[in-house]
């Protein structure tokens, strides 16, 4: 037992171990949650630089007891509050894992099943009601029943252990042994409204997160291609709508060309050929569609990410290193997965031990999760070590598909008469239908428990019934045109939008996790990505026998069109002709390459991949991983089995300014000829150096330079005469483009172990000011040059990221002339002057711009309507709040005692900005005091070297995470290392474990 008056053992900020205060800390012996408890002893650690064990009295012992154990089972949590679990079976340790999942994170599994099964309103209310009624009818949760369906003997009895091991939490809230967590009283619900967990609900969550990862809906494209193409024949004189769209404003090509094989290895998997520049053809029609279920998919909070998903500022970084540029002579690799930054948050760390299973055997592994998923996706074990950024793999398309109603030749594969079908390449295709009600609804405010109300909906009504089609996937009829086929009369035909994305059928990824977590070579890591069928992904990879690699998954269909040498019609990033089969997927019943998806794909072989890079490193930041979009048209390359086909992987890469920067750093680490740590990867990991500032800045700093040269037009000589503008050119000729804080409140990586330093150094302070002056001065020049120009042409605008890109294609041009592809001029004034002026003019008119903004009212609350620009740090502007369901309290600040940078002034000063590593983005086009706070960033880094010396993997890597359960006194300790940049090292021996440890849980079988 811990005993009053404990003394702990606290190394002084900046000093050794062996250099020592001591502190006495007080701490009672009350227990609850494992990331929260023992109570007192955590709210102290958590207010230290780091967490420590205690030196006296050993770790709190807990016994409990859970049904279907077969051998005892114990848990150790670290003062990080991270759960080691040590099993004697899989199924043990399944069973205990689902139990701390439901303890320390209950809620945010249940909101994540609830809102990919469409079922939220029974927690929050008729305000989810709408969102409820297109997830059913999307039908992520028949997807997972179709993978379900697929599951081994053996993996069912892990998923159900899980499962008992959630229930056997929930049954100790209902029996009132264990405290309901604090959201649902808020929301009116007793812990009688706890809905049972299930194995479906983990495979639920599975196809939620993949879906999230890889399902790119093409609705909007469609809708601003018209819009453009339709404003350019009507121009006078006329312009080319689909060269402004494509070639000017919305540019594939990334704005730094960052490619992972090319950069790797100086090859490519394809052949090139000529670009084919995107018409208007084939366009209306379908841009109307696609307008009404865009409007229903914006109003769902899961569908809208995946309608705008380059705007959400979400991706991940990871690269990896050859042994030969490493010191030690052994593999590297980093990674941060980059996701929302709430709380309670996205992941879950943990390690996992089982000792000798009877069926897999022996199993080590430490890592990450998603609560209500067990074992680890991300981590290490005592073999290899692996990470993950997003792959945005086009497995998506929309189709304009012809409904037909009582044909009798509409029938399905057992040959049974078909109300409706869908007419494709001069087939029948049937169409299911499947009622989804009822519709259930909490009514929180009422002051009742519990009072769920049926939402009235009958049959007749719309969401009442989701239709899909097994042909195209099983994928939902998601617009129809004419509705009035479903309720009788004379409509027997009618266009309709469907939806077709290889996640909708039976998959295996779960299975990929539990290969790798076991998994002891390369090989074996291989059948693992074998079995990884959706949600594209590019993974590093090191293991013991000094292997790096880089490796790009999911099964990518090909499309007829496509392997036919040409597109047909508009490409598969648009909405697609349903009707005339030219553009279907390709059938591979057989499934020939052992595919889960009855489609053809690409051939493993030709995915982007390297394995030891021969130039000694790879990387990858959601960029371009073969180089197929650098020449602006995703769709001129050809495949090398087949130079007939085109290779086509996805039209929806980043704009590589976090890949370019990475890239850089590690070239010119390995050109020095140093060889590269772990300390510099982590390093690395927290870099804030704004890319788009360093490409950027000189257009503004050589504007400056011809307006103060002699001869200069009289409107330059006057912006350069400006004193304030003169100050901010050589605050940004000064910069090294990073964005530290600049404040003593701020939290910055050159702070150590979750401690902030004082006082600031100047250096951060000045490179503060510059960050401020330059995103503000980003905003004011889209603002000024790319938004009213398309405003003038009648033409919908742009996001930011895309805005940016076209600024800088424009600017980069030689020679100038300010005229994109399409022959529209963004710098028509001042029309006297020539092309060259007029951009200096708007370069140095949106700085004078910024600096107005900054002393107005729009940014008073940070700044005081101060012109003295030393008062412009970066900080009170670029702040967090991790962000809860509910808001509030529940919502970091304030809750965990964790306070706003000031009043006025919501959340947290971080360092960061837009597209750097530390990823910490806002939108290009950002302007306002509340406009640069961030949402998404790494909710993990990670460091691993594939060599584990004395079996002991883990020595010298780490990564951060942020706080613990929400409604439970939270262990901070994690947190205040993620805002400071620092790691700890992930420890995989029991005896090392024991060192650190606060607690010891027990799990056995209750007595006979």
């Amino acid at each position: 037992m811990i005993r009053d008056g404990c003394t702990i053992d606290v190394p002084a900020r900046g000093t050794s171990p062996a250099s020592r205060r001591r502190r006495t800390i007080f701490l009672a012996a009350e227990e609850d949650s494992v990331m929260g408890r023992p109570l007192r002893l955590l709210l102290a650690l958590a207010a230290l630089p780091f967490a420590v064990a205690p030196q006296c009295g050993g770790p709190k012992q807990v016994a409990l007891t859970l049904d279907g154990l077969e051998a005892p089972v114990r848990v150790r949590v670290d003062g990080l509050g991270v759960p080691h679990v040590f099993a004697e079976t899989d199924t043990d340790m399944a069973r205990v894992q689902g139990f701390v999942h439901a303890r320390d994170r209950f809620w945010k599994m249940d909101i994540t099943r609830r809102e990919v099964d469409g079922t939220l309103g029974e927690v929050f209310g008729e305000s989810r009601l709408d969102a409820d009624i297109q997830m059913r009818a999307f039908g992520l949760h028949r997807a997972a029943a179709r993978s379900f369906e697929t599951l081994t003997p053996r993996e069912r009895e892990v998923l159900e252990a899980y499962a008992a091991g959630v229930n056997a939490w929930i049954a100790q809230v209902r029996a009132g042994a264990r405290p309901l967590p604090a959201e649902y009283a808020d929301l009116e619900l007793s812990a009688a409204s706890l809905r049972d967990w299930t194995a479906l609900d983990t495979l639920v969550i599975g196809k939620g997160i993949a879906a999230s990862l890889s399902l790119d809906i093409d609705a909007g494209l469609v809708e601003r291609l018209e819009a453009y193409c339709a404003a350019g024949l009507a121009a006078d004189p006329p312009f080319d709508g689909a060269a402004l769209l494509f070639g000017d404003v919305q540019r594939v090509a990334p704005m730094d060309p960052a490619a992972t094989v090319p950069d790797a290895t100086g090859t490519r998997p394809y052949t090139d050929a000529p670009p084919e520049p995107i018409t208007c053809a084939s366009v209306g029609l379908a841009a109307r569609a696609a307008e009404r279920f865009r409007d229903k998919a914006e109003a769902t909070p899961f569908l809208a990410k995946a309608m705008g998903r380059h705007e959400r500022q979400i991706g991940s970084n990871e690269w990896g290193l050859t042994k030969d540029v490493t010191v030690g002579a052994v593999p590297i690799i980093a990674n941060d997965p980059h996701l929302s930054l709430g709380t309670p948050p996205e992941f879950y760390e943990n390690h996992l031990v089982v000792a000798n299973d009877p069926v897999e055997g022996p199993m080590n592994v430490s890592g990450v999760t998603f609560p209500g998923v067990p074992f680890v996706i991300l981590g290490q074990n005592q073999h290899v070590t692996w990470g993950a950024t997003t792959n945005p793999l086009d497995v998506t398309d929309l189709f304009r598909d012809r409904l037909v109603k009582n044909r009798t030749d509409c029938r399905d594969e057992q040959g049974r008469r078909q109300t409706f079908c869908i007419e494709t390449g001069g087939e029948l295709k049937h169409v299911v239908a499947e009622v989804v009600l009822p519709y259930l609804l909490n009514t929180p405010g009422d002051g009742e428990i519990d009072n769920l109300q049926d939402a009235g909906l009958s049959v007749a009504d719309p969401g009442a019934v989701a239709f899909t089609v097994p042909f195209r996937s099983y994928g939902p009829i998601v617009d129809v045109e004419d509705t009035g086929i479903f309720f009788g009369g004379a409509v027997n035909e009618t266009a309709v939008l469907t939806l077709q994305y290889t996640g909708f059928q039976a998959t295996g990824e779960l299975r990929t996790f539990r290969i790798w977590n076991r998994a002891r070579d390369l090989a074996e890591f291989r059948a693992g990505l074998d079995e990884f069928d959706v949600g594209g992904q590019n993974w590093a990879y090191a293991d013991a026998d000094g292997n790096v690699g880089y490796f790009s998954s999911a099964e990518v269909p090909l499309r007829t069109d496509l392997e036919q040498g040409a597109v047909v019609g508009l490409p598969p990033f648009f909405v697609r002709d349903g009707v005339s089969g030219a553009n279907n997927w390709i059938s591979d019943p057989a499934r020939s390459q052992g595919q889960a998806i009855p489609y053809a794909i690409l051939p493993y072989d030709e995915m982007p991949q390297t394995l030891n890079p021969p130039n000694g490193f790879f990387s990858n930041a959601n960029n371009d991983p073969a180089g197929t979009s650098l020449d602006n048209d995703p769709l001129n390359q050809r495949r090398l089995s087949d130079p007939g086909a085109i290779y086509y992987l996805s039209g929806g890469y980043s704009d590589g300014l976090r890949s370019g920067r990475i890239t850089q750093l590690l070239r010119d680490a390995i050109a020095s000829g140093k060889k590269i740590s772990v300390e510099d990867m982590k390093r690395w990991q927290t870099n804030v150096q704004q890319r788009d500032a360093e490409l950027m800045t000189p257009f503004v700093l050589a504007a400056f330079a011809n307006a103060q040269a002699p001869g200069a037009p009289p409107e330059l000589a006057a912006l350069a005469a400006d004193a304030r503008v003169e100050e901010a050119i050589g605050r940004l000729a000064a910069w090294d483009w990073s964005t530290p804080t600049g404040i003593a409140q701020g939290w910055d990586a050159s702070d150590q172990n979750g401690e902030r330093l004082a006082p600031v150094p100047p250096a951060e302070v000045q490179a503060s000011i510059a960050a401020t002056i330059y995103n503000v001065w980003r905003a004011k020049l889209i603002r000024s040059v790319i938004d009213p120009r398309l405003a003038a042409l009648g033409v919908p605008g742009v996001g930011g990221t895309e805005a940016l890109k076209a600024l800088h294609h424009l600017l980069a041009a030689a020679p100038f002339t300010g005229v994109g592809l399409s022959g529209v001029d963004f710098f028509p004034e001042p029309a006297a002057l020539p092309a060259e002026a007029r951009r200096d003019a708007a370069l140095l008119g949106a700085l004078e711009s910024a600096l107005d903004a900054l002393a107005s009212d729009a940014y008073a609350a940070a700044f005081g309507n101060s012109t003295d620009q030393d008062d412009y740090r970066w900080g009170l502007l670029h702040r967090k709040t991790f962000g809860h369901e509910l808001g509030g309290s529940f919502s970091l600040p304030p809750f965990a005692g964790f306070e706003d940078v000031a009043p006025g002034l919501a959340g947290m000063a971080r360092d960061g900005g837009f597209e750097v590593v530390n990823a910490s983005g806002f939108n290009a086009r950002a302007d306002g005091v509340d406009a640069f706070r961030f949402g998404g960033g790494p909710v993990r880094r990670y460091v691993g070297m594939g060599s584990f010396p004395s079996g002991a993997p883990g020595e010298v890597v780490g990564y951060n995470a942020v706080p613990s359960v929400v409604g439970d006194p939270p262990n901070t300790a994690q947190l205040r290392q993620w805002l400071t940049g620092d790691h700890h090292t992930v420890q995989m021996q029991e005896a090392a474990v024991a060192q650190q440890t606060v607690r010891v849980e027990t799990f056995t079988a209750p007595p006979e």
